[in-house]
């Protein structure tokens, strides 16, 4: 799983699930790459990966 920054609001339409902006979530790469494959028609990015930093 890898962890997303969500930039604009939208619906996942497999999940149903509401993402508002500012929101940190988790999901596969495969399934964000999905999304935002998904989502291409609309204006903006919505997804953006937050890299894990190792302390």
């Amino acid at each position: 799983m890898a962890k997303y920054k969500v930039l604009q609001k939208f619906r996942d339409k497999k999940t149903n699930e509401l993402y508002e902006a500012g929101q940190e979530i988790e999901m596969t790469v495969k399934r964000a790459n999905e999304a935002m494959d998904a989502l291409k028609k609309w204006d903006g990015e919505f997804l953006e990966r937050i890299e894990d930093k190792e302390e």
